[in-house]
Order: C-alpha cells, then structure tokens, then sequence
C-alpha cells in the first residue's frame, strides 16, 4: 500500500509540475529551458527525497544498532530508484517536446 501511494504522489508531482511549466512557458513569464529545467528539479524531488531517506534510514541503523529497513525493502531499494530516474526521465522528455511545439 506504501507504493502505491509513492506512486500517486508521484504522479500527481509530475502533473501538477506539467501543467504550471507549461503554461507559464506558453505565457511567456518563463523561457522554454528554464521551464523544462525546473520541470526536470520537480521530477527528480522524489527520487531526492527516496534516496536521503534511505540513507539516513541506514546511518540510524548502524548508530543505533536496530533494524529500520526490512530486508525486502533493501532488494526493491534498487528497483525503486530505477522506477523513479526513469518517471523523471520519461517524463522530462515529454515535457521537452511539449516546450518545442509550445513556439509552432
């Protein structure tokens, strides 16, 4: 369930992000490369925050000695990241298309 609800948040950050990019892009209040590298910032916001959680996650384990992350979740650590660079990515170069027709 956990999962699930990365993935709606995730969703939900990319599309949110999507529709205010692109529509200051097609105002003209941001430039295209400035659009598509803020969009790009806000897709990698959860990977950022995954990553840092999971690292902080096992610096508490070594100083305290207690286990905090089961150990599926440290196999599927790899999978989720991998799923999270490759929304960013997809995501980012849809986005990019969307900036290049924004000016046709």
């Amino acid at each position: 369930m956990p999962m699930l609800l990365i993935l709606v948040l995730v969703v939900a950050l990319q599309a949110w992000a999507w529709h205010r990019f692109s529509g200051r892009a097609a105002s003209g209040s941001l430039t295209r490369t400035g659009a598509g590298i803020r969009y790009l910032l806000c897709a990698l916001v959860p990977l950022l925050a995954y990553l840092l959680a999971f690292m902080g996650a096992v610096g508490l384990e070594g100083w305290l000695g207690i286990a905090l992350i089961s150990e599926p979740m440290g196999r599927a650590t790899l999978l989720i990241v991998a799923f999270l660079l490759g929304a960013a990515g997809l995501g980012s170069l849809c986005f990019g298309i969307r900036c290049a027709l924004i000016s046709m």
